[in-house]
C-alpha cells in the first residue's frame, strides 16, 4: 500500500499498516485468495516492501523487475501521480522513463485509452523546453503549466479504478510466476 492509498483518506493508519505489512512477504501461492478489489493493492505492497526504508533503491529495485510486475508497478504509479495532480506533478515527481513505463504498463494491461492520454502528456514534455528537474523554480514552472489541463481532464474522466483493477487482477493471474514471493 503505496503513501498515495493512506493520504488519499481511503483507510486509516491502522489498517494501512496492517495491510502493507500483510502484504509486503506476499506468497506467489497466496495470490488466489487476496480478493480481486485488493489485488494491485498486495503487489504493489509486496514490490514497495522490497524498497529500503528510504526508497533511496526504489529505481534499482524496479529496474530488477520481471516486467509484468514492471507494467503493473508503473501503470499504477503514474496513475496516482496523476490522479492526485495532474501530469505536471507526475513530471516533476518522476521521469519521462518512468511515466513512459506507465505507458507501457497500460498497454500490456489492455487498458490502451489511458496509454494513449499519456503518450500525448509525453509528447507535450518532449516538445517542451519547460524544466522537468527538482529545484523550486522547477515547480513552479511546471505547476503554473496549462499545457496538461485538457490532458489531466480526459485521463481524469477516462480512468476506472474498477476497470484498471479488473484488468490488473487478470494480468496478475495470467503471469502469477512473477508476482509474490516464491512459498
Amino acid at each position: 500500500m503505496s503513501t498515495f492509498d493512506f493520504l488519499s483518506g481511503n483507510t486509516d493508519i491502522d489498517s494501512f499498516i496492517e495491510k502493507q505489512n500483510k502484504y509486503k512477504s506476499l506468497k506467489r501461492a497466496d495470490l488466489d485468495s487476496v480478493p480481486k478489489e485488493e489485488i494491485v493493492l498486495a503487489v504493489t505492497c509486496w514490490i514497495e516492501g522490497k524498497f529500503n526504508e528510504e526508497w533511496s533503491d526504489m529505481a534499482k529495485v524496479i529496474n530488477g523487475l520481471p516486467t509484468p510486475c514492471l507494467n503493473l508497478y508503473c501503470a499504477d504509479y503514474v496513475t496516482k501521480e496523476i490522479m492526485n495532480g495532474g501530469f505536471s506533478q507526475a513530471f516533476f515527481n518522476t521521469s519521462r522513463d518512468f511515466i513512459g513505463a506507465g505507458a507501457e504498463g497500460f498497454r500490456a494491461l489492455g487498458y490502451e485509452k489511458a496509454d494513449e492520454v499519456i503518450e500525448r502528456a509525453l509528447k507535450i514534455n518532449f516538445d517542451s523546453v519547460k524544466p522537468t528537474g527538482r529545484s523550486i523554480e522547477d515547480f513552479f514552472a511546471l505547476s503554473e503549466n496549462s499545457d496538461y489541463d485538457e490532458l489531466d481532464k480526459e485521463f481524469h474522466s477516462l480512468f476506472d479504478d474498477e476497470k484498471f483493477t479488473a484488468l490488473a487482477y487478470d494480468y496478475i493471474m495470467r503471469y502469477k510466476k512473477y508476482f509474490g514471493d516464491e512459498n
